[in-house]
């Protein structure tokens, strides 16, 4: 079946071009709305139910447009994905947009092809991100305190040793060493971690990491 898209453009003619394209791809792809502003958008996600948003990072003339927006879409529809066209792949503009919930990012330059890739991945559970990207993200994460995940209520989520671990996770180290560090068996981190896994609602390291990213909770004590 394929894979249900909204698009939203700075402007309406870039919005019809990149519609076009996708449309040229109709064994993958089914554009099932194209806007350009931010309300209309939220309005025709709420009506469309997309697989993936395909959203320009600047809206009605925001830069920040598309941040603000994938955080509403995160809250009012978790099925969509979103991804954001980045006007130029920075470290800055990547790690926002995943802080805001996005799951992809594409550079406005880059060709169709890796847009098109990216839109698959995504819609696949999988992050859309280039191996640079993924390395900014886990920096960003690097210089931040560990990241103490709570519920709504402000219940933890995670034990003392499954914060331990992801904190661990997080600065890249691998299980081995993260068993030597915390002088227990490789085995048992990992069963630490697949708790934490579906604690958290991700299936792999990438997920934990943007998770922790996006999460924007209070960090833990040290």
């Amino acid at each position: 079946m394929p894979i249900s898209i909204i698009v939203a453009q700075r402007t309406a003619m870039a919005g019809q071009l990149l519609c076009h394209a996708l449309k040229g791809q109709r064994r993958h792809f089914v554009v099932v709305g194209c806007v350009d502003t931010p309300n209309e958008l939220l309005k025709q996600v709420a009506e469309q139910h997309p697989d993936v948003a395909v959203i320009s990072s600047t809206l009605q003339g925001d830069p920040k447009g598309a941040l603000k927006v994938v955080r509403e879409l995160r809250v009012s529809a978790p099925t969509t994905r979103s991804i954001v066209l980045l006007d130029c792949s920075n470290s800055e503009q990547v790690v926002d947009a995943f802080s805001a919930g996005a799951k992809g990012v594409v550079c406005q330059t880059d060709p169709f092809e890796l847009l098109s890739k990216c839109i698959q991945r995504v819609h696949a559970g999988q992050i859309g991100a280039n191996s640079r990207e993924l390395q900014w993200i886990v920096k960003a994460l690097g210089d931040r305190e560990p990241v103490h995940v709570v519920s709504a209520k402000g219940i933890p989520l995670l034990t003392g040793r499954e914060e331990q671990i992801v904190s661990m996770v997080i600065e890249g180290l691998p299980s081995q060493e993260i068993a030597v560090k915390l002088g227990v068996s490789a085995h048992t981190v990992k069963n630490h971690l697949f708790r934490v896994y579906e604690k958290l609602g991700v299936s792999n390291r990438v997920e934990l990491v943007l998770y922790a990213q996006s999460s924007g909770q209070s960090k833990a004590s040290p």
